[in-house]
C-alpha cells in the first residue's frame, strides 16, 4: 500500500468519523479487516495496545496499524490523515457552532449523532468480546468477574484483577 493510499484511507476515517476516538477505534477496526493484511488477533492486540498507552485512541491506533504496513513513515502518515480531517473542520466550523449552539437543529443533530456512537461503540464490544472472551470457559468467567465488579461500582483497576485471579485460580485447578 502506498503513503499516499494510506493517507487517503486514514484521512476518511477521520473525515467521516463523527464521536471522537472511541468510535474511530471501530471504524479503524473495520478498515484494519478490510485491507486483509491483519489477522483476528492483531487487531485485537493493536487495540488494546491503542486503549493501555496514552494519549488518543484513535491517533495510537492510526499509529500502530500504519506501523504495520509501512513501518515508521506509514505510522507518521496514518496518524496525519487520521488527524487532518477533524483539525480543519474545527478549524472552519467553531465558530459557527458556537454561533448556533442551542439550537433545536444543531440539537437534534447532535443527540442523532450520539445514538451512532452509542451503535459502533456496541459493536466493536461485541466483536472484541466475540474473538477474546469466547474462546473457553476461563476467559468467559474473567469476564463476567470483571464486568460485574465494574457495573457494581468497583473500581475497574480491581475489576481487571480480580478477573486476572479468577483465570489464574482456574488455570491452576485445571491442571
Amino acid at each position: 500500500m502506498s503513503l499516499l493510499s494510506l493517507y487517503i484511507r486514514f484521512f476518511r476515517i477521520g473525515a467521516f468519523t463523527i464521536g471522537g476516538g472511541i468510535v474511530m477505534l471501530g471504524v479503524i477496526e473495520a478498515e484494519m479487516r478490510a485491507t486483509g493484511l491483519f489477522s483476528e488477533d492483531e487487531i485485537a492486540d493493536n487495540i488494546v495496545m491503542a486503549t493501555a498507552v496514552p494519549g488518543p485512541i484513535a491517533t495510537n491506533l492510526s499509529f500502530l496499524a500504519g506501523k504495520q504496513i509501512r513501518g515508521i513513515s506509514g505510522a507518521l502518515v496514518a496518524v496525519i490523515g487520521t488527524a487532518t480531517a477533524p483539525f480543519l473542520s474545527i478549524l472552519f466550523l467553531s465558530g459557527i457552532l458556537l454561533h448556533y449552539m442551542g439550537t433545536p437543529l444543531l440539537t437534534a443533530f447532535f443527540l442523532g449523532a450520539a445514538a451512532g456512537v452509542v451503535v459502533v461503540v456496541g459493536q466493536s464490544l461485541f466483536k472484541m468480546v466475540k474473538t477474546n472472551v469466547m474462546t473457553g470457559w476461563q476467559e468467559i468467567a474473567s469476564f463476567i468477574t470483571t464486568a460485574s465488579l465494574i457495573i457494581f461500582g468497583v473500581h475497574p483497576f480491581i475489576g481487571l484483577c480480580a478477573g486476572a485471579l479468577v483465570t489464574i485460580g482456574l488455570r491452576k485447578l485445571k491442571r
